[in-house]
């Protein structure tokens, strides 16, 4: 060590900690000559002073009244790589990060100044060439007038412990799998951004999304992928823009992504930017996957003040654009209503299922040149409360979640397999009798041989059912997967009906590409029949179905008129109120011996145009 003024220092210096440990002891040590030893005095004290600290961690430095170096633990010198020269005064500073010189020498100059202790952590380079952080601590050193006469220090590195630190408090405020904020540090760094640009006037984008069936692709491809899928698009929401942007993770496949808005028209490019990046496939184990996501946005101040209004009204955004199906949508003020009215289906759908509310009825389906009923449709119909049945519109929105949807899905399939073997046992003939499977169910894994097992349950031939789909099961990203449940249940022998075709997106090309058993004409196109364009239209998909060598049946028909128009032009089965509601599982046996009037020409007569 350079010259050690330690052999100078009063003795009171010394003597404090010793002091103030009394002061603060319970009683205090006994001072005897037969408790301490004698200790050592004059220089093989400071001798023994000197080993004491080349065994401590901590490096030991003096400067003088204005804060120069005048004195500094060897060790430190060649930890640093400096000579005494270049370190004295203010050359330490030269070794300390670039990040943190200006702000060191002014909290220094300051603590001079001011006679106060410095305690601050910096970075400071050692010789190798690698930053360590240090902890660097001085306290004056005052005579008996106060005056400082010099000051005394430690330098300790606590590299080690900052690192854990930090890594603790990334933890607490960082998503572990994605590295973007977790949602209590995301909420509390919005709170932040929208306080400046209250400051400053300006506006704040807040985009929430979520990736479209992300629990279909954990339960077909594994967690894996689903986990590459959520690292994937926290990459992505970091390129979207030049401007700063803060990202987070506010849930298991919902993020957010705040912005700050130089003028109102710059969101648009950002949604459009933002869109075409997040959409684009995501690729692992050398397979591509399709990757969908819904956005709903909120701006700051339009939206809201506040973080929590803001990210509310964003998630009631983000709750419609996926009611519609997926893709883009903007608050608007009347969707808190509508969200009202979401909850309250929810909670009715889930006070039905704890009550076991739900029942099937059953409509028959009509051989349109015989009158008699020829299969069954299984509608979904509960109890309320006052007693009354209520019709599934109802309680629209549960259909809309997947862990509701399913729960009921299964409760309706076991009801219907169990009259099915009712009748059975009857002695019944029905026909096939037609379940209708949302696009949550029919996306399960294992739904296929699910549906099979409760089958085989009740002892039901699974000729004995038919499956009524939507066209949204045929536009799953995993189009493969889709055809394959669909062949493993024709090869059972479940047939297989396409729901409301005509008002969707469903083409020709679908029909070829997925065994499909019959067509369903959507009653919107039946109730104006025969007038205007649904006539035609209605022709075409009859001409279209049997070209396909696939069987079309007539929703929603209401009227003789319709009947006649329907059969003529090659439809051979129908249903409607024409000839019964649905009726409940104990109405069957009767219902299925009835014969229904067939129409005749006479009724021809009522086909007139419409006035204009």
């Amino acid at each position: 060590m350079k010259r050690a003024p330690f052999s100078d220092t009063p003795r009171n210096a010394f003597d404090a900690p010793f002091s103030l440990w009394s002061d603060l002891s319970p009683r205090r040590p006994p001072a005897t000559d037969d408790f301490l030893p004698e200790a050592p005095a004059g220089a093989e004290r400071d001798r023994l002073c000197l080993d004491t600290l080349k065994l401590s961690p901590l490096i030991v430095w003096t400067a003088d009244r204005q804060g120069a170096l005048v004195e500094i633990d060897e060790r430190a010198l060649g930890r640093f790589g400096l000579t005494y020269d270049q370190a004295k005064g203010n050359g330490y500073l030269s070794v300390v990060h670039p990040r943190d010189r200006r702000h060191l020498a002014r909290a220094w100059r300051m603590a001079a100044d001011l006679g106060l202790p410095i305690d601050r952590d910096v970075e400071m380079c050692l010789r190798d060439g690698t930053c360590h952080w240090h902890r660097l601590r001085a306290a004056p050193l005052r005579d008996a007038n106060g005056q400082i006469l010099f000051w005394y220090g430690t330098i300790e590195d606590i590299h080690d412990r900052k690192r854990a630190d930090d890594a603790l408090r990334w933890t607490t405020s960082h998503d572990g799998l994605t590295g973007l904020y977790n949602r209590p540090h995301f909420q509390h760094r919005l709170h932040q951004a929208l306080a400046w640009s209250e400051r400053h006037e300006s506006q704040v984008a807040l985009l929430l999304l979520d990736i479209d069936n992300f629990k279909s692709i954990n339960d077909q491809f594994g967690h894996d992928v689903g986990d590459a899928f959520l690292r994937e698009i926290a990459v992505r929401l970091s390129s979207i823009t030049d401007r700063p942007v803060m990202a987070g993770r506010l849930g298991e496949d919902e993020f957010g992504l705040c912005l700050a808005l130089a003028y109102g028209g710059e969101l648009d490019g950002v949604i459009d930017r933002a869109r075409a990046t997040l959409e684009q496939p995501v690729r692992y184990d050398d397979q591509s996957h399709d990757c969908r996501v819904s956005i709903g946005v909120s701006v700051y101040p339009a939206h809201g003040i506040d973080g929590g209004t803001l990210i509310r009204n964003a998630e009631l955004a983000l709750q419609e654009a996926k009611a519609r199906g997926g893709g883009l949508c903007h608050f608007e003020s009347n969707m808190r209503a509508k969200m009202q009215v979401r909850l309250s289906m929810l909670s009715v759908a889930r006070g039905v299922l704890a009550g076991d509310r739900f029942v099937p009825y059953y409509q028959p389906k009509i051989d349109l040149g015989s009158g008699r009923a020829v299969g069954l449709e299984a509608l979904l119909r509960w109890w309320h409360h006052d007693g009354e049945i209520r019709y599934p519109s109802a309680i629209a929105a549960a259909f809309d979640d997947a862990d509701i949807a399913l729960a009921i899905g299964d409760r309706m399939l076991a009801k219907v397999a169990a009259d099915i073997a009712t009748w059975r046992a009857g002695g019944v003939a029905f026909g096939r009798v037609a379940i209708n499977v949302t696009s949550a169910e029919f996306r399960q894994r294992n739904f296929a041989d699910s549906l099979l097992r409760r089958l085989d349950h009740y002892r039901i031939p699974p000729q004995m059912i038919e499956l009524e789909v939507t066209e949204s099961v045929l536009f799953d990203p995993e189009m493969e997967r889709t055809v394959q449940t669909l062949q493993v249940l024709g090869t059972a022998g479940i047939t297989i009906a396409l729901d409301d075709f005509g008002t969707g997106y469903a083409s020709m090309a679908h029909l070829r590409e997925f065994p499909v058993n019959a067509l369903k004409i959507d009653k919107s196109f039946v109730q104006q029949l025969p007038h205007g364009c649904n006539g035609a239209i209605v022709k075409a998909l009859i001409f279209l179905g049997r070209g396909l060598d696939i069987e079309t049946v007539a929703e929603g028909i209401e009227n003789e008129v319709q009947a006649k128009h329907l059969r003529d032009e090659g439809c051979r089965i129908g249903q409607g109120f024409l000839f019964s509601e649905g009726v409940p599982a104990a109405a069957v046996p009767a219902l299925m011996q009835r014969v229904w009037p067939v129409p005749v020409e006479r009724r021809v007569a009522d086909r007139r145009a419409p006035r204009g």
